[in-house]
């Protein structure tokens, strides 16, 4: 073991020991190590894991799917469709109540799906398709559509960031370019801002007055129960660390495990390591439309062809059963699985010979956004970083934290290249993949342009049948793939590992952590 692992596996006792965890006690409280702490706990402002899943804990949404994409209702009693599609009634269950104590009302959601609609690339279609969206009364609010729009539910019901959250309208009516600050909801844990501390630790109580349905939970849907009197999120950054700290008992769960750290955790029957997203992720190499040299096609399309998959594949995967070549932008797996418009297969050579052509100055350097403390993403940045110099550009590797990434990338100055990953779940049609709006400057980060991508997502939205959908689906893939929107990295899985005495541990498309019991 090197010494800085060492010493960090030494002090573990002592960082987690710190502040109030102390007062409660050890079997009450969950402690999580997340693959990265956020410092944004808006859902509706980032698409960051982390955010995601603190929002899950202190969020609750009015529709949420189970593990066969259907949408269930949640904070939602019942709801009425008139025959033509246009004309939604929705009536809230009784006693639902924020953690401040106020009831959650139809102005209180009609205001935070306008925000989230405000950010989402789902939402924004259907926001876009929506007359009207107005209270009835305290408990009911009446959605009219102006054109058909064959996705209502399931957007309500969207899993994965930015998934849409119910917040009190105070909050909801915060400019939606400027994250809200005060995390507060109606879901089954409060946020405890005093014990928060940035790039540390995250803190949650168990929200009492919390009333989980009372059908069983599956994914994100059914009776959500705080089983703990706390969770924590800790920072734990060495993996070294995280090891040691499972095995002893000083935290329970981690959210992301290498896979070159399995076989330690494998031989621990005091742990259990599983896979609990079998959709896993796509790897993305994502294009800045805007800024020479990648603001030509012939550049994209050129570095397209030359990546080879299985390169990135074995640095953020580790073993070959968790990961698959896969040129999707959908993912593999999913109902609008295609290739249209990808590169068939890799060519250096050939690559090489397109850059050329393009005319493009490679002796200016072109920087690739690199957080350096969420694993990985970086992985992902470093073999892009082989690849580039290879095909003869010079590259700047700009290296940062997460939450200093995600602000970075949200200005389109100052970088070419950044990386990450998403939930397979969150790509699985033209309106939920936020990478395929091409809507340019008023899209998402990147900023591609495309009308034939537009016509098409529009065409998907209004689509009366699934003929039609898979249709959409295909012409938005090939039009988008076409004009380099993105290179999918391929598709894996990462195992999370917990402590063995935890039971029902939920699986699904993100981290969740209600119904969880210790012991028998």
């Amino acid at each position: 073991m090197h010494r800085r692992a060492l010493v960090a596996t030494l002090a573990l006792p002592t960082l987690l020991s710190r502040g109030a965890a102390a007062q409660a006690s050890r079997a009450a409280t969950l402690r999580v190590v997340p693959e990265t702490l956020t410092t944004i706990f808006d859902p509706h402002f980032t698409t960051s894991f982390t955010t995601r899943d603190v929002a899950y804990l202190v969020y609750d949404t009015l529709f949420a799917v189970n593990d066969r994409w259907e949408p269930k209702p949640q904070m939602v009693e019942r709801w009425t469709e008139s025959p033509d599609g246009r004309d939604w009634t929705f009536t809230l269950r009784e006693g639902l109540a924020f953690h401040d104590g106020s009831p959650v009302t139809a102005e209180d959601c009609t205001a935070s799906i306008r925000r989230w609609g405000a950010r989402d690339s789902l939402g924004a279609f259907l926001i876009a398709a929506t007359e009207s969206l107005e209270p009835v009364d305290a408990r009911s609010f009446r959605l009219r559509l102006s054109r058909p729009f064959g996705l209502v539910l399931q957007a309500l019901a969207k899993p994965g960031a930015m998934v849409p959250m119910i917040m009190p309208k105070r909050l909801a009516e915060t400019p939606p370019a400027r994250p809200v600050t005060e995390p507060m909801g109606s879901g089954p844990y409060r946020f405890v801002a005093s014990e928060y501390r940035a790039g540390d630790r995250i803190v949650f109580a168990r929200n009492e007055a919390y009333r989980p349905r009372p059908e069983p939970s599956v994914w994100a849907s059914g009776g959500k129960r705080p089983t703990f009197e706390r969770i924590e999120f800790i920072a734990l950054p060495d993996v070294s660390s995280q090891v040691s700290g499972l095995s002893t008992g000083e935290v329970d769960y981690l959210e992301r495990v290498p896979a070159d750290v399995l076989p330690v955790l494998e031989r621990n029957c005091a742990v259990r390591a599983q896979v609990v997203s079998p959709f896993g992720y796509q790897g993305i190499l994502r294009f800045n439309h805007t800024q020479a040299p990648f603001d030509d096609v012939r550049v994209r399309r050129a570095v397209m062809l030359a990546v080879k998959q299985s390169d990135y594949l074995a640095a953020v995967s580790g073993r070959a059963e968790f990961a698959r070549d896969c040129r999707s932008m959908y993912g593999c797996g999913t109902p609008y699985e295609t290739n249209a418009g990808m590169p068939a297969a890799t060519d250096f050579t050939t690559a090489q010979a397109e850059l050329r052509a393009s005319g493009a100055d490679l002796s200016k350097p072109v920087s690739i956004l690199h957080p350096a403390d969420a694993p990985g993403i970086a992985a992902l940045g470093l073999v892009s970083q082989d690849l580039l110099t290879r095909l003869g550009f010079t590259v700047d590797m700009q290296t940062m934290d997460l939450n200093t990434f995600f602000g970075r990338r949200a200005r389109p100055e100052g970088w070419h290249i950044f990386h990450t990953t998403n939930t397979v779940p969150d790509m699985q049609t033209p309106l939920q993949n936020a990478y395929l709006n091409g809507a340019g400057a008023r899209g998402f980060v990147g900023w591609p342009a495309s009308e034939a991508v537009e016509a098409g997502r529009s065409a998907f939205a209004a689509a009366a049948d699934e003929p039609a959908r898979k249709s959409a689906a295909e012409q938005v893939h090939r039009a988008a793939a076409e004009a380099g929107f993105y290179m999918p990295l391929g598709q894996f899985v990462a195992p999370s590992a917990w402590r063995a005495e935890l039971n029902d541990v939920p699986t699904g498309p993100a981290m969740f952590l209600w119904n969880i019991r210790r012991g028998g």
